[in-house]
């Protein structure tokens, strides 16, 4: 007797008044049909998750494109100030090169100048930014020469001021009158040619004479030469300065001045006819014109 072949009967039920319906499914259909079922919904479950995927990545490659524009505004906003900073060590440079030509120094080589900063530039920056990183540290390299450079002239310029004001450049008063001049004239108490070895200024008894440099007191004493009371200062280099007739003396042997302070008062002590000052300069014990030392040509204090 043959084998029946299994099945299945579905029955469907509806409202009251309906005829039932039955379905009859051989078990193989049904097997197909579940199958064919199953298959479906794993495929609509594997395009929803690819769906889901694809969405990510959109979204993950819109956040990176909004990132690189991000970063790629702010790399311009780097470049612009790097530019300027460019800028500005070019006029650093040419005042530089001014200076050290003023302190009489050789300009720096430019292969000084273009020598950067040691250091390994970030192998994992892109191209932009390892361009960029070499410019920066190419600038630093430059703003650490220049910086030593203008350190060297400093130190010049300050050497330089410290000698300049050691030099006797100014006169002893300030609103003095020129009486008598540096070189020969005739002797107001014998009445014969004489050489007078430095300046006669007059002024009113009182007045203040300050010194024209900066130095050290080496004398001061009455001097029976006819100076009368006298002031003496040691300036080096081998200068040396004389204030005579004066009235009071307000310095003491040994003691530092400095250009401008007052030392004593005009006075008329020694061989004088008037209240005066007599302004001597001397280098190496040689008597010198004042007037070639005066850097402005009135008699006036600066």
């Amino acid at each position: 007797m043959p084998n029946k072949k299994k099945h299945y009967t579905l029955v469907l039920l509806r409202d009251t008044g309906h005829p039932i319906r039955q379905f009859h499914i051989r078990a193989r259909q049904l097997l197909l049909l579940l199958t064919g079922a199953g298959t479906a919904v794993t495929l609509l479950l594997i395009f929803s998750a690819l769906g889901v995927l694809h969405v990510g990545d959109v979204m993950r490659l819109q956040q990176s494109e909004t990132e690189n524009m991000r970063l790629k505004t702010e790399i311009q906003l780097v470049e612009q100030r790097v530019n300027e900073l460019e800028g500005n060590l070019r006029e650093v440079d040419e005042f530089q090169r001014w200076t050290r030509n003023l302190a009489n120094f050789d300009p720096l080589r430019e292969s000084v100048l273009s020598a950067g900063l040691s250091g390994p530039a970030g192998h994992r920056l892109s191209s932009e930014l390892v361009g960029m990183d070499s410019r920066l540290m190419r600038l630093g390299g430059q703003s650490q020469k220049l910086r030593q450079s203008a350190e060297e002239v400093l130190e010049t310029v300050r050497q330089d001021v410290k000698s300049m004001g050691r030099i006797p450049s100014i006169l002893p008063l300030a609103g003095g009158r020129l009486t008598s001049r540096f070189g020969r004239r005739i002797d107001p108490f014998t009445g014969r040619p004489a050489s007078h070895e430095g300046l006669d200024l007059s002024a009113r008894r009182g007045t203040p004479i300050v010194a024209t440099a900066d130095g050290r007191v080496s004398q001061v004493e009455y001097s029976g030469s006819g100076y009368g009371n006298m002031v003496s200062l040691e300036h080096g280099n081998g200068f040396q300065t004389r204030f005579a007739h004066c009235d009071r003396i307000l310095v003491e042997p040994g003691q530092e001045v400095t250009r401008g302070e007052t030392i004593a008062t005009v006075g008329n002590s020694g061989h004088s006819t008037a209240p005066h000052v007599h302004y001597e300069i001397l280098k190496d014990g040689t008597p010198y014109n004042p007037s070639q030392y005066i850097l402005s040509g009135e008699f006036i204090v600066d």
